[in-house]
């Protein structure tokens, strides 16, 4: 790897021979490039040797040090304590999401991502203790999981990579109806090697799960990157199909502020959180996942809302965690108490979409 003064971040990456021994010509080639490169100014050099040993060359001063990922160097990394995700044992998943940088490093720019990712692993954590302890999944029946909206699919990799260092088998079908944000996925998981990753392009609403390769309905669906009413068709998805857990990041919830918008006068507790578009929207949203969690509770669900990264760095930071009461029961649409909530909607002068989903049967 070959990086500028500082500029860890930007830095080349000329590919080795991995493994196998080098033979003389690639020796050549790669002190060549090498040379070239210091003089362009690329004079911090690393060579990594394997995902714990490398050789850092400064090329201005010819100075060369061996550098062992040890027990003192992977706390550093992980801020003096204990995390999921340590960088002597996640390096391939920590590289390919753009935590760590070739040479095993993680800057200070991926610091505070790399903490965030560990305190998402944490709020899972409970979730999937719940289902192993319910069903213990084996290699011929791993636990199934159905990542709705995956985006990038960063998240549905770090869940996977938490239940492989916990030793427990699981498989993750993500789908997303962006066809560049599938394909990405689909070489981050080539790049892993992980055959327990699929990925497909759909729509949310209209995705298919007895089809999927989960090889039977998923037992917890998650929905982390989903925006707007994609939450809604995800959740219904997941009741519909009987997940036995639910996690959810709802994001740009903007269905129910222009509903308000057009509500009458006195559906809102307060004229101004109707009147005015900065208070409509804030109001609109936390109504609209509080009406969520009072939906799949309705539908036999035990909810909790917490918050899910601090809200100094986003304001994106409810986490939705869902367990069916009776997740043995066959799901049973005339069981669900949709009754009281629809008549709170109509109350406050909405129809939130989830409500229309789940309406749907």
């Amino acid at each position: 790897m070959f990086a500028r003064p500082g500029q860890a971040e930007d830095a080349r990456v000329l590919e080795g021979p991995g493994a196998a021994p080098p033979d003389e010509a690639e020796v050549e080639a790669l002190l060549r490039a090498a040379e070239a490169a210091a003089r362009e100014g690329w004079v911090k050099q690393t060579l990594v040797v394997d995902d714990r040993h490398r050789v850092r060359i400064d090329a201005r001063h010819g100075h060369a040090r061996r550098v062992t990922l040890d027990e003192a160097r992977t706390r550093k990394a992980m801020g003096g304590k204990d995390r999921a995700l340590r960088p002597d044992q996640s390096a391939p998943l920590l590289r390919v999401i753009g935590i760590m940088n070739a040479d095993g490093t993680i800057s200070a720019r991926s610091a505070k991502k790399y903490k965030q990712v560990n305190h998402f692993v944490e709020l899972c954590r409970p979730v999937w203790e719940r289902l192993v302890a319910r069903r213990a999944p084996s290699s011929d029946a791993p636990l199934r999981i159905l990542d709705l909206g995956c985006g990038n699919g960063y998240l549905g990799f770090v869940l996977l990579e938490t239940l492989r260092l916990a030793g427990v088998p699981a498989r993750l079908h993500g789908v997303d109806r962006r066809a560049d944000f599938v394909a990405q996925c689909r070489e981050r998981a080539a790049a892993l090697g992980d055959e327990a990753l699929s990925f497909e392009q759909a729509e949310i609403a209209t995705a298919r799960v007895e089809h999927s390769p989960l090889g039977g309905p998923p037992e917890l669906v998650v929905a982390l990157h989903a925006c707007d009413t994609a939450t809604d068709d995800a959740l219904a998805l997941a009741v519909r199909a009987g997940a036995g857990s639910i996690l959810a990041a709802p994001c740009c919830q903007r269905e129910l502020a222009e509903q308000l918008q057009h509500a009458p006068a006195g559906a809102t507790p307060v004229p101004a959180l109707r009147q005015h578009s900065i208070l409509r929207q804030g109001y609109a949203a936390d109504l609209t996942d509080a009406l969520r969690v009072e939906l799949l509770e309705a539908c036999g669900y035990r909810v909790d809302a917490i918050e899910f990264v601090g809200s100094q760095h986003t304001p994106k930071n409810l986490l939705i965690r869902a367990h069916r009461r009776r997740p043995e029961a066959a799901v049973d649409p005339r069981a669900w108490r949709l009754a009281e909530v629809r008549e709170r909607c109509e109350a406050l002068g909405v129809r939130p979409r989830l409500l229309e989903a789940l309406d749907g049967g």
